[in-house]
């Protein structure tokens, strides 16, 4: 003889509601998938050259993929981008030095920036200037400036005199100024809110004519550096410096005729990085106090059905508050970042808890209408057995989500 269940068969309606909901889903998901695009990727490319770098961390040298710009020929550990330069390639030894970094906007991003910057050049890279009349200060120019002056001269401040300085060895030298902001061309919030930022200096050759072939800029380590200031940033902590001589491939030939153009680059990064242990208890751990009332939910007596099923809803208005609360310090992202992917998580965790709530209120004012006492009794103690089942899962299903999120 077939045992009867005590509850009686669902209504219709429910199973119809359920293939709807499926359906629904699996339609915006076709829709999602069906508008989404690929961003399209610039042919201009940076490869590093054969010239050192430097990594002058506090805490050791710590090659890492936002530090350089090349981060698959740094995880293969070899540079690129050509043979250091001939002697018939005209040379300039450059080296920066960032007195302040302030400023810092993750909406553009960018940040302003003041220091000094110096030339080395000899005889021959002088009577180049002199027949094309320029000064050297006028041909090297930040490409990643925001605030574009309406004239060259305004780019960089010469300190002293405008002529270079002739130098015992015959060489020349000048040092100017600069002040303005600039462009983070490389900011990555994949693992935000523990990001580390470079923030650059990109210089050039202004002129067509000096291309990679004719003109290289080589990093001048010697006095290159930061002073005391760039250390004072509210919400970043300074990580250390690096400069590096790369190749700028640009996918045109600027109408110039023959194949495209290549250009020495040379980038001075300054790196900043948020506090791990601050992003911990500002943005981690109210998430984590804010889930604990989906975990303990179930620990709640059936009977206050009430306050069980107005928990996770508000649980979701505050998880609702919370990510815009960090949001709003982020520009749009393409993607999502480490934290947005814990709130997915958070609040998939939360519509089930509300389900649950739902489902084990029914169960529980039905069992009560049972009127044999022995059955009713292993039902409301299967009932407890979810409950009690219930945070085990939720953390489980927190921290395997969690590590996946970071990995991925």
């Amino acid at each position: 003889m077939l045992r009867r269940s005590p509850f009686p068969r669902q209504k219709p309606w429910n199973l119809a509601a359920l293939l709807l909901v499926l359906l629904t889903s699996s339609l915006m998901l076709l829709a999602v998938l069906s508008v989404q695009t690929e961003p399209l990727r610039s042919r201009d490319s940076l490869h590093l050259t054969a010239t050192p770098h430097r990594l002058d961390l506090a805490r050791g040298e710590r090659p890492d993929s936002l530090l350089l710009r090349d981060p698959d020929l740094l995880r293969q550990g070899r540079p690129a981008g050509g043979d250091p330069p001939g002697p018939e390639v005209l040379q300039v030894a450059t080296g920066v030095y960032a007195t302040n970094i302030t400023a810092i906007d993750l909406q553009v991003p960018s940040f302003s920036s003041t220091g000094y910057v110096w030339f080395r050049w000899d005889e021959r890279m002088q009577r180049y200037l002199q027949q094309h009349d320029l000064r050297l200060w006028q041909v090297i120019t930040p490409v990643n400036l925001l605030d574009i002056p309406q004239t060259a001269d305004s780019v960089f401040q010469p300190i002293g005199a405008d002529a270079p300085i002739r130098r015992d060895d015959g060489s020349y030298y000048q040092i100017v100024a600069y002040k303005g902001s600039f462009y983070i061309d490389r900011a990555d919030f994949r693992r935000h809110p523990f990001t580390r930022l470079s923030l650059p200096l990109l210089l050039e050759a202004d002129d067509i004519e000096l291309d990679y072939t004719a003109f290289r800029l080589v990093p001048d380590l010697q006095g290159s550096g930061v002073g005391q200031f760039v250390g004072v940033n509210t919400g970043w902590m300074n990580q250390g410096w690096n400069l590096a001589e790369y190749r700028h491939h640009y996918a045109t030939d600027f109408g110039f005729g023959g194949t495209a153009s290549d250009y020495s680059q040379l980038a001075f990064d300054v790196i900043y990085g948020t506090s791990a242990w601050s992003s911990f208890w500002k943005l981690l751990v109210p998430l984590m106090v804010v889930m604990a009332m989906v975990v303990g939910a179930t620990k709640m007596d059936p009977a206050q059905w009430e306050v069980r099923l107005t928990m996770p809803v508000t649980v979701l208005l505050t998880l609702v508050f919370l990510q815009q609360s960090y949001s709003s310090q982020l520009p749009p992202l393409p993607y999502l970042s480490f934290i947005d992917e814990l709130y997915v998580v958070a609040y998939s965790l939360t519509l089930l808890s509300f389900v649950l709530m739902l489902w084990g209120c029914r169960r529980y004012y039905r069992a009560l209408e049972i009127e044999d006492e022995i059955l009713r009794r292993q039902v409301l103690q299967r009932l407890d057995l979810s409950d009690d089942s219930w945070p085990a899962a939720v953390l489980l299903a927190g921290l395997v989500s969690g590590v996946i999120c970071w990995f991925s």
